[in-house]
């Protein structure tokens, strides 16, 4: 007969055994939930359907990511704006020898950096390379330079023009291809450069002008022919890379000169160019811009097709196909068949009120299109795409569907819907069945997506407004659990505010698990640049800014350092002031600028008293090995006022700001009083040789930005009579 008690005591041993298993299970898938997964990141939004979802984020998730245990773990400070979102691959062994997750920013300046992705002290506080597109090495003559927007008129980009599309990655042979601007001895290049990721040097057979030709008429042509311009055209698109060939799309600065839609392919191991598409060849614009959006690229034809949206300019009746090389192609989505390096137009869908679009600057190409998996349903392949106009069109990418003038709303694709978000200047994303939108003053808002049929309004939507740009969103999970999506409100740019990154839980955007400035003094991004892209792997998110990435990640109950104290705290002064910078936290560095620029690890290390003599905002961090990176302190320091120049005793000019010898930061400030026999006829500033400034007073006031460097200020007054004095200073500008 069976012992009750022996029955009892082997029932409960087995339940405790059993529950011991089940929480060891459950530590362990909470531990293996925060192993993080490095995701390569070699194009724009992760990979070719450029769809913005990594769906192996396995640390990051909306049980951690709150103010308390996520923030900004420190800054990469670089040369310039960054438009160009962030690539990045794991694992590499670089020039110096050892393995690093690298993160590649590229900037506005013709700098791209390879910086150890997970830290920067040490070793790490430096970027691993660094180069120049303006240098010899890399193809450029003597005194090049980015191109300056006053060259064309263009005000969006500046203050110089350099890498503004992403660029790509093949990692399967470590290479990056990225377009450059540059401005030569009054000569504009644009150049298609192969840079090996693991050394930053040239690959063979790179780099190579960007040029071109095509039969037409079209504006800025010349005897039936149509050439690309260096100087009008704009690389704002993401680079692709497919198939062994390189695509790379151009549109306007601002829809200035005479600028035209171009898409050129190229060979990418010889660079050799394999196929050239001007979008108006006989009229103008029909630009690939898309606010720097990739173009997407799917295998459901041979060869691979490729799928561009377009901006305003000429467009061609239909019917088009085959296309014959001469028709415009403005305000459309167009689907370019890619087999051997080529691009041959296949299919096209152009809106209904076209000419409403292209009269009324509402560039269907503002926003990029999003092609999502392959659904259920009648109509498996489906793109979905909004413009300025704000008006979502769904579209079958087996058949676009035609231009279908007339009527209300576009009959020739599977749906159009209006109303439901403002105008786009971003690109939606998509992840497991929602399709995230974030439109210019609108709130974040995401769609039900079913068996290819797209929800008519949103089910979900946050309570923040963006103005001006609106975001592009990045979703970040761990399969189909643990879905966070995050974007980046950049609408304070017009002001030099900084990035927002904002998390929400993604099938809740009521829901805002994080935003950067709950905790400003610690987690405020970079200066804010249109169009950034948050990239998140490996347990990190990447924000690109003002010359500045934001690197955010889990603080892992590290301590903060202190931020520094600035002694004195700033003021107005009439004399110069040495200025000290100390921390409570005892092993901490302290990193400083004096240019209004946000310090990371990568500045100036503090070493003793700085002398400060002229108008300047200085900026300082703490980083330390155990701790995170501090918040920001900063300190004005203001010397003089209008009108506090005295003017000298007898006849001449008295150049009080900048003092003679001194450091300033730009932009300078610049004060003088001139005393003149007869009556003042102007006070000039003259920097370098180069008039800056006239003012008809004897009394001159005014701030001008400079780079860095060694500048000679001359102050030049004059009376009606033609008589000159002078005054003249040396200052260096840092």
């Amino acid at each position: 007969m069976e012992n009750p008690s022996v029955h009892s005591r082997l029932t409960r041993q087995i339940a405790l055994a059993a529950l011991a298993l089940a929480l060891f299970c459950a530590l362990a898938g909470s531990m293996s939930a925060q192993t993080p997964t490095p995701v390569t990141v070699p194009t724009w939004r992760y990979d070719l359907t450029h769809a913005g979802e990594n769906t192996q984020e396995t640390a990051l998730t909306p049980a951690n990511v709150n103010v308390n245990s996520f923030g900004k773990l420190f800054g990469l400070t670089v040369d310039g704006n960054v438009y160009a979102q962030p690539l990045y691959v794991p694992g590499l062994k670089m020039s110096d020898g050892n393995v690093h997750n690298v993160l590649f920013v590229a900037t506005e300046n013709d700098s791209i950096y390879a910086f150890d992705a997970d830290s920067n002290g040490g070793a790490n506080s430096k970027p691993i390379w660094q180069i120049s597109l303006l240098n010899a090495a890399h193809g450029a003559t003597a005194g090049a330079t980015p191109q300056a927007p006053k060259s064309t008129g263009e005000n969006d980009i500046g203050p110089v023009i350099g890498i503004t599309g992403t660029p790509v990655i093949n990692p399967a042979t470590n290479t990056m291809y990225v377009v450059g601007a540059t401005e030569e001895k009054g000569t504009y290049f644009i150049r298609l450069h192969a840079i090996n990721i693991l050394t930053g040097a040239e690959r063979a057979n790179s780099p190579v002008a960007a040029k071109a030709t095509v039969t037409g008429t079209g504006n800025g042509s010349s005897g039936g022919k149509l050439s690309f311009s260096p100087l009008w055209e704009n690389q704002r698109s993401a680079l692709n890379y497919y198939n062994g060939y390189v695509y790379v799309g151009f549109a306007a600065h601002g829809d200035l000169g005479p600028w035209h839609g171009w898409l050129l392919a190229y060979n990418g191991t010889t660079l050799a160019q394999t196929a050239v598409v001007c979008l108006s060849p006989n009229g103008v614009g029909s630009g690939i811009w898309a606010s720097g959006a990739g173009m997407p690229i799917d295998d459901d034809a041979t060869g691979g097709r490729m799928f561009v949206v377009t901006g305003n300019g000429t467009h061609t009746t239909y019917p088009k196909f085959p296309y014959s090389g001469s028709l415009g192609m403005g305000e459309s989505v167009i689907d370019f068949n890619l087999a051997n390096g080529g691009l041959t137009t296949t299919d096209e869908f152009t809106s209904f009120n076209y000419s409403k679009l292209n009269t009324s600057d509402l560039d269907l190409g503002s926003g990029g299109i999003l092609m999502v998996p392959d659904q259920q349903g009648d109509d498996p392949h489906i793109l979905v795409q909004a413009g300025k106009e704000g008006r979502i069109v769904v579209l079958n990418r087996d058949n676009l569907g035609g231009y279908a003038p007339g009527g209300t709303s576009n009959t020739n694709a599977l749906q159009d819907i209006s109303g439901q978000i403002g105008g786009l200047w971003s690109t939606p994303a998509y992840w497991n069945g929602n399709v995230y939108i974030w439109a210019a003053k609108d709130v974040a808002k995401a769609f039900k997506l079913s068996d290819g049929v797209l929800g008519s309004e949103p089910f979900s939507q946050a309570s923040v407004t963006s103005g001006f740009p609106g975001a592009s969103f990045t979703v970040s999970s761990n399969g189909t659990q643990d879905g966070i999506a995050w974007a980046v409100r950049s609408d304070q740019v017009k002001t030099n505010g900084p990035n927002v990154l904002y998390a929400w839980d993604a099938n809740d955007l009521t829901n805002t698990i994080y935003e950067s400035d709950t905790n400003a003094k610690r987690d405020a991004g970079g200066i804010a640049n249109r169009f950034t892209i948050p990239v998140v792997t490996n347990g990190k998110v990447y924000v690109s800014g003002n010359k500045q990435v934001a690197v955010y990640g889990l603080l892992n109950g590290e301590p903060t350092a202190a931020a520094p104290l600035i002694s004195p705290d700033g003021g107005t002064f009439s004399s110069s002031q040495s200025v000290t910078l100390s921390s409570t936290t005892a092993s901490a560095e302290i990193h400083f600028t004096l240019n209004g620029a946000t310090p990371t690890s990568s500045s100036t290390l503090y070493n003793g008293p700085i002398t400060i003599a002229t108008t300047t905002s200085v900026k300082a961090i703490a980083s330390a090995t155990g701790y995170v990176q501090s918040g920001v302190s900063s300190a004005a320091f203001t010397f003089g006022t209008s009108g506090s120049c005295s003017a000298p005793t007898s006849a001449g000019v008295h150049l009080c700001v900048p003092a003679s010898g001194s450091t300033v930061s730009s932009p300078v400030m610049v004060q003088a009083t001139a005393k003149v026999t007869g009556t003042i006829a102007s006070t000039q500033l003259w920097v370098d040789g180069v008039k800056k400034y006239s003012t008809a007073s004897s009394s001159l006031n005014t701030s001008i930005s400079l780079a860095a460097g060694s500048h000679r200020f001359a102050v030049i007054a004059s009376n009606t009579a033609g008589q000159k004095w002078e005054s003249a200073v040396n200052a260096t500008v840092q």
